[in-house]
């Protein structure tokens, strides 16, 4: 048995965005951060005949969070700090501790090595657990992870979808924001799921899982988001090569329990994200040129406002589809399709 300490570093901590109605999003991220101290137990995995056991204090992720909080209110009212100051009071550090513990029959000293990759996974579980129960609440984006040998790992995990998904919820106007689920309740079912430290996907809702995990570590909404998005939404409802947009847009409507005018809305905004597909693959598109700068061309302003936009309904699409199978306890959706015969009695006479 070998156990190592792994210290994990992120410079500032809280929220990307500061909300009209802070105080009761702050309380709410401070319960679930609270929750993750009891909820988020010991982590497994299984890696050969090696058995990882992951254990995290999610203490400092609260202690950061008020002081983050508290700086902000200070920053506000404030106004003879200095810039170091000021940026040191907006951006307080976050630094906790990750015991990682090997057990395993042979070489220690081979495989100790290998520890911060455990935790990085482990981290990237937590990111998406956190942000699917509380859209936006855990930012991991320059997140280093040192395990005291070799080079430090940074992680590139963006929340800025889930924030803005939660930006739409909070503004209570569309049928297609993410929702606000028991920390409890995505722990459990991310579990059964049974994952592990598996790299490629073997179901329908791992490749979902993986892809927006994809769109979070993209620094600049792109085409490519689309395309992830319809992977996972093609992914998580089973549909296949030839199969129908209108297949697609039916199993989401009944998942989601979509009326009439719901089912509309969603068909419209699809196919918007269908034809921006299509173009990029089948070479429609007009591809920005890797700089993307709107100073130099302002006629990209347009395109990225409607890039950005579709780009955000297809993570929220496949984010609220996520939380229904979680809401529900399902891993997947079984698709049968029925065919019966037509009697006499069908026909008018």
């Amino acid at each position: 048995m070998a156990v190592s300490l792994v210290t994990v570093r992120r410079r500032g901590w809280g929220r990307l965005d500061e909300h009209e109605r802070r105080e009761e999003v702050n309380f709410g991220d401070m319960e679930l951060l609270k929750q993750a101290i009891s909820v988020i137990g010991p982590w497994h995995y299984m890696h050969g005949d090696t058995k990882v056991i992951i254990e995290c204090d999610f203490s400092p992720f609260v202690e950061a969070y008020t002081i983050n909080t508290e700086s902000l209110n200070v920053a506000e009212l404030s106004r003879t700090l200095s810039v170091e100051q000021i940026e040191s009071a907006l951006f307080p550090e976050l630094e906790f501790v990750v015991k990682v513990t090997l057990e395993i029959n042979g070489d220690l000293g081979r495989q100790q090595w290998y520890t911060s990759y455990f935790v990085e996974q482990f981290l990237y579980d937590v990111f998406f657990i956190l942000n699917i129960a509380r859209p936006g609440v855990c930012d991991f984006l320059g997140l280093r992870i040192d395990a005291g040998r070799g080079p430090v790992t940074e992680l590139r995990l963006s929340a800025d979808c889930f924030e803005s998904g939660f930006r739409t919820l909070l503004a209570g106007n569309s049928i297609f924001a993410p929702r606000i689920l028991p920390l409890s309740s995505v722990v459990y079912w991310y579990k059964k799921l049974n994952m592990g430290v598996r790299q490629r996907a073997e179901s329908g809702v791992e490749k979902a899982i993986f892809s927006v995990l994809h769109i979070c570590c993209g620094a600049d909404a792109d085409v490519v988001w689309v395309i992830w998005a319809f992977h996972a939404l093609e992914a998580i409802y089973g549909t296949k090569v030839g199969e129908g947009f209108t297949n697609l847009v039916e199993r989401i409507s009944t998942l989601l329990e979509l009326d009439a005018q719901g089912k509309g809305m969603l068909k419209k905004r699809l196919r918007e994200m269908y034809d921006y597909r299509s173009s990029f693959v089948h070479g429609g598109y007009r591809v920005h040129h890797p700089m993307k700068n709107e100073i130099m061309d302002q006629s990209l302003n347009e395109d990225f406002t409607k890039l950005l936009e579709i780009s955000q309904f297809g993570f929220n699409l496949v984010v609220l589809s996520l939380q229904a199978l979680v809401e529900k306890g399902w891993y997947g959706l079984k698709i049968k399709e029925q065919m019966s015969g037509v009697l006499s009695d069908d026909f008018s006479v």
